[in-house]
């Protein structure tokens, strides 16, 4: 008899604590972007809501740059938390990228933001720590540097969103340290004999905004027609190192078959002041309970 109760009782409680689980928000997304330059990354991404005011973001992948980049290839990884109202809210979230081998960049991000009607209006807040290596011929011997540098990035978004239709407007803008100036005048020493190519990553869709850029810009619409909806987004960023910047045209159809799951195609070209146009490529599927 009293093994019976025992049993009862930890079927109720794994019934309950399956019932709470299952209640629990819970979102996955995979992509996979491919560019024509040789470009490639894959991304899996989650989110968990333990109540309607608190939300956990976790993901990871990897990417690697065009042919332009010197192979240049990181594994990205990044978090965030969420927390939010009806009308106010506030995030904070880190990314990496980090090319083992002679590049990693990080970025810790804050947001806040406040709605008024159809509209939200957030204040950016960014802090950039970037490494580079750097290989010197010397007359006697080879020397391997890391060079490390920062920047603070502060910027604005407005969006709006009524019915079927949401549009966005975002610019953030980067100050970068003394020790950029000095990365900046190893790039032009004579003695240089190696470093990775990181003005280039803004050629690609994939790695537009991992190098050393000092602005960046986007604006962006979407239409929902039933299950279907339409978006359009059009982004530029500006890299420090050589003055030049790209402007990346994006259209992404996304099928939503239910709240549990969506699929989505992202097409559209990027074009660089150096390295000319580039088209690309993604699928994205979404999963959630």
């Amino acid at each position: 008899m009293n093994r019976s109760c025992t049993r009862f009782v930890i079927a109720a409680l794994l019934g309950c604590a399956t019932a709470q689980t299952q209640a629990v928000p819970m979102r996955a997304d995979l992509s996979v972007t491919t560019d024509e330059s040789s470009g490639r990354s894959f991304d899996a991404d989650f989110s968990v809501s333990p109540n309607e005011h608190l939300t956990f973001n976790l993901g990871a992948g990897h990417s690697s740059g065009s042919d332009q980049t010197a192979d240049l290839s990181g594994t990205l990884l990044n978090a965030g938390v969420s927390l939010h109202g009806e009308r106010a809210g506030i995030a904070l979230a880190y990314d990496r990228f980090d090319d083992s081998s002679n590049y990693r960049s990080a970025t810790l991000g804050a947001r806040g933001w406040v709605a008024a009607g159809d509209f939200e209006f957030a204040l950016l807040a960014r802090r950039r720590d970037l490494s580079v290596r750097l290989t010197l011929a010397l007359p006697n011997r080879t020397l391997t540097r890391d060079v490390d540098f920062a920047a603070l990035g502060g910027g604005l978004q407005v969006s709006f969103a009524r019915g079927n239709f949401s549009a966005y407007a975002m610019a953030v803008q980067y100050d970068y340290d003394d020790d950029f100036d000095r990365f900046v005048e190893l790039t032009q020493s004579p003695q240089l004999a190696l470093r990775p190519r990181i003005e280039a990553l803004l050629g690609s869709f994939i790695t537009q905004a991992q190098g050393a850029i000092d602005r960046q810009s986007g604006v962006g619409i979407e239409q929902i027609f039933g299950r279907h909806a339409l978006g359009l987004d059009v982004s530029s960023v500006h890299d420090a190192i050589t003055d030049s910047g790209s402007v990346s045209v994006a259209l992404t159809w996304r099928y939503t078959q239910s709240a549990r799951f969506d699929v989505s195609v992202t097409g559209g070209m990027v074009d660089s002041d150096q390295y000319g146009d580039i088209g690309f490529l993604g699928v994205a599927v979404g999963v959630g309970n």
